[in-house]
């Protein structure tokens, strides 16, 4: 639950806003507040949680022989002849869930015959919480040079794997011979200063938009909570809502990254940001290798990043009320859980005080480490519990304890994490 990239907010107080198009807002606040304890225990701690479901095991699954193709080529052309080169190659996306919607943007990387599948990568903040996914290609040239793209139209997509740290995910339509993004070999090796493309579908109803400009900065660590930062690509390309998930291309037309954020404000300009093509590339390679396919109800069993966890619940801090004359103070408790096994840490007990957390490794060459909630609280005590968690050096195996205020305990083991719908 912690490690959802959705906003973050830098020390220098800018807005880091994810590219995605949901809604009227695409700017997404993380405001927590207290909730008021009577009896050492939460009056109001109704939290969130996630799917139930679970992924069917009696089909006949399949592992995909998709190859994507590497680019080395660095070389310039003109920014007309790139662009046509890869245009058909990135496609729009609309993710609804039952009671919302996201509209961004994705690019074709690959395709697997045997299965009659291409591939699409887009951002994990376009699909998150959606459970249908539908891929527009687009017929751009249509008004452009008056040829018809026989593969243009809308297509129904499922969703292959995603990876939250990472903010990637990849989706696949029923349909091959399309035109595909060749990924560049190495993002380390841009310079800053190299031309740059970007191919999107800003607002969400502006599908094939083309920006230019330049690498800013290569692999600028850009933090996106408390708790964890993502190196990005920065350029100073023009990326706007709906653009999450697109390309960002060289001027020879390899996909260096994908795009997926901005820092907005009205005093800021040309700060955008890209997923790295390294970063992209081991993420494909480990969902594309742990993914199946069920080729009779024509589903995937997501694939996954080996070594993932995601915390399955929330730390925050409310306040206690001995009694009816007795002074409140605060407390840290377990507002909310998720539902989902492939969480970790879901068998905690909501609304119930924490009095210390304990990690035992796997590993016996560590030393057992303990959290002891400290008996005066400040604003930030739920964040510094969780920054224990997060500091901790955990890894699937691993078993952490809470101990609640009444002397109980709950114990988990960090387990693989799979995100499913």
């Amino acid at each position: 639950m912690f490690k959802k990239l959705i906003v973050g907010i830098l020390s220098i107080g800018l807005l880091f806003s994810l590219a995605s198009c949901n809604g009227n807002n695409i700017d997404i606040y993380d405001n927590s507040s207290s909730t008021e304890i009577t009896n050492a225990n939460v009056v109001d701690g109704n939290g969130s949680s996630g799917s139930s479901n679970t992924q069917k095991l009696d089909a006949d699954y399949k592992k995909t022989t998709a190859q994507y193709e590497i680019s080395n080529t660095v070389n310039s052309s003109s920014v007309a002849d790139t662009v046509e080169e890869v245009y058909e190659s990135v496609v729009s996306i609309t993710a609804l869930s039952v009671s919302s919607g996201s509209r961004g943007s994705g690019v074709l990387f690959a395709q697997d015959l045997d299965l009659g599948l291409s591939y699409i990568v887009t951002c994990f903040h376009v699909i998150e919480g959606a459970t249908e996914f539908t891929v527009t290609i687009p017929d751009y040239n249509s008004d452009y040079d008056g040829v018809v793209n026989p593969n243009a139209g809308e297509y129904t997509a499922k969703l292959v794997g995603g990876y939250e740290d990472q903010d990637l995910a990849i989706l696949s339509i029923e349909k091959t011979g399309l035109t595909y993004s060749k990924i560049y070999s190495d993002s380390n090796k841009l310079r800053y200063g190299d031309d740059v493309i970007c191919i999107g579908n800003p607002l969400g109803t502006l599908p094939g938009s083309v920006a230019k400009g330049v690498v800013s900065y290569v692999n600028r660590e850009v933090k996106k909570d408390s708790y964890q930062s993502i190196k990005l690509i920065q350029t100073d390309v023009a990326i706007n809502s709906g653009n999450s998930g697109g390309g960002l291309f060289n001027a020879s037309g390899a996909l260096i990254g994908i795009v997926n954020g901005k820092y907005q404000s009205s005093s800021i300009e040309g700060l955008g940001f890209a997923i790295p093509s390294n970063t992209v590339k081991s993420t494909i390679d480990s969902i594309l290798s742990t993914a199946e396919y069920d080729v009779n109800n024509k589903e995937w069993k997501t694939g996954y990043v080996e070594g993932d966890f995601e915390f399955g619940f929330t730390i925050s801090l409310g306040t206690t009320q001995a009694s009816m004359f007795g002074r409140s103070s605060y407390a840290l408790y377990i507002s909310s859980t998720e539902s989902s096994s492939y969480y970790s840490g879901t068998n905690l007990t909501k609304n119930t005080v924490i009095s210390s957390i304990s990690i035992n490794y796997k590993d016996t060459s560590k030393s057992t480490k303990t959290y002891t909630v400290p008996t005066s609280l400040s604003s930030t005590s739920a964040t510094e519990a969780t920054t224990f968690l997060y500091e901790a050096g955990l890894a699937i195996g691993d078993s952490v304890t809470f101990t609640y205020s009444d002397g109980s305990t709950s114990s988990f083991e960090i387990v693989q994490f799979r995100y499913v719908i």
